[in-house]
Formats: structure tokens, C-alpha cells, sequence
């Protein structure tokens, strides 16, 4: 695609995405941790098996890391990450030579949620959420924070774990990620048309891979053309309505 094409791509984004969503993170506590970058890389055992390095985020989070990956990196940089296409990565390619994230400012909900809840901080809100909430949403919560525990991170804002906890619960953060996600742009033209034909309906998925995402929105034409349908045949992480 070219950067005439982009530039039009861009007109008329929300101003206020990226304040809505900074506000949301602002409610997940901050954490110190080894920075290792072990969570952000698969062994190989890891990465023939179910495991993601780069979960999926958002809509909304995609387009406000491409914003900033436009306005920080340079263009070599911004043609490496943006022509990032695969789903399943190894590594996360936002990671430098010495596992540090280069997008940390903005980095997605599943990123700064990773590791927050330890197993007494699981069990004291799924308890709390008996009665409040339908039990799957407790029960949903419960199975993926736990696959999330880091005994490596430490969390430095505890004044924020109650609400925090809730809004896991209560599922307040993927509905206001969802929200935010259907007021980013619509595909449009040849790559809507490409998208629909290959899903069998509907639009792109509010929840995605930087790679699937980058996939549809950013690949060629010529490359979306010729193999995007086989691409999103193969797609394990897609969230699609």
C-alpha cells in the first residue's frame, strides 16, 4: 500500500481512541517485573503446542499501535512491523535485541493484565463474584488469569487490585474495548470485499493478531489478492461477528 493510500486510510480516525483507552489501562495496576521477555517468547515445545506469544488485542489497541508505531519509529521499522504478517510468532516482534518492548506506552489490555492477579487475588474475586455475575464469566475468569500467574512480577499499585478484579469479572474491560473497537473505520472498497468473501460475511474481527490484523489491513493488494483467503482459512485466533 502506498503512503498516499495510508494517509487516506488515516483521515477522519477517532481523535479520542487513544485517550478512552489510556483511561481504561490507567485501571489495571502496574507492575515491576525481571523483564526476562520469557512471556513475550515461545519455546519450541511452547510453539508446537496451543500456545500464543502475541495474543490477540483489540481493534481499537491495533489502530492506536499503529498510530504510534508512525509517529516513533523509523520507516524501515515502520515497513518491518507493519508488514508483519504471521499470527503465531515464535517471538514478539515488538521486542528488541534485549527483550524490551518497544511499544510499552501502548501496549495492549493483555499485555498489562499478564501476571497482575497471583492465585489468592483469583480466588477472593471469584468468590466475591458468586451471585453478582453469571458463573461461566467467573468460571472464564478463573481458567485464563490462572494461566497468567508470574511469580517474577510484582505488583506496585495494590490500591488498584479490587477494581481491577471486578472489572476481570465483570468483563468492564473487553466490553469497553469492544465498544471503543466499533467506532475505529470499517474496511472499505476491495479489501472489505476480499474479507467477506473469505469469511463468508461480516467485517474484520474486533479481536485479532497484530499479524492477522496487519494481514487484511496493511498486506499488498496483489498479496491480499492471491493469498489472503488461504490465510484467513488457516487463522486459529481470529474473533470474527
Amino acid at each position: 500500500m502506498t503512503v498516499k493510500a495510508e494517509a487516506a486510510l488515516d483521515r477522519g480516525k477517532d481523535p479520542d481512541l487513544a485517550r478512552e483507552l489510556q483511561e481504561l489501562y490507567d485501571q489495571v495496576p502496574a507492575t515491576r517485573c525481571a523483564q526476562s521477555g520469557e512471556c513475550c517468547v515461545l519455546t519450541e515445545a511452547e510453539h508446537a503446542g496451543d500456545y500464543a506469544t502475541m495474543f490477540p488485542l483489540y481493534r481499537a489497541e491495533y489502530e492506536n499501535i499503529v498510530r504510534y508505531v508512525r509517529e516513533t519509529f523509523s520507516s524501515g521499522r515502520q515497513r518491518q512491523l507493519l508488514g508483519f504478517t504471521q499470527e503465531r510468532p515464535r517471538q514478539c516482534p515488538f521486542l528488541d535485541a534485549e527483550h524490551n518492548c518497544t511499544i510499552y506506552p501502548v501496549r495492549p489490555l493483555i499485555c498489562r493484565t499478564y501476571a497482575v492477579m497471583n492465585q489468592q487475588s483469583i480466588d477472593a474475586a471469584a468468590e466475591v463474584g458468586k451471585g453478582q455475575v453469571p458463573q461461566d464469566w467467573i468460571d472464564g475468569f478463573v481458567l485464563r488469569e490462572r494461566t497468567m500467574i508470574c511469580p517474577r512480577v510484582t505488583v506496585v499499585e495494590p490500591e488498584k487490585l479490587e477494581r481491577h478484579a471486578r472489572n476481570l469479572v465483570d468483563q468492564t474491560y473487553e466490553r469497553t474495548l469492544v465498544r471503543l473497537s466499533r467506532r475505529v473505520r470499517r474496511l472499505a472498497g476491495e479489501r472489505l470485499q476480499i474479507f467477506v468473501h473469505a469469511a463468508r460475511g461480516g467485517d474484520w474481527p474486533v479481536r485479532w493478531t497484530w499479524g492477522g490484523f496487519n494481514a487484511i489491513r496493511m498486506a499488498p493488494m496483489s498479496w491480499v489478492r492471491r493469498s489472503f483467503d488461504a490465510y484467513w482459512r488457516r487463522s486459529e485466533l481470529a474473533d470474527a461477528n
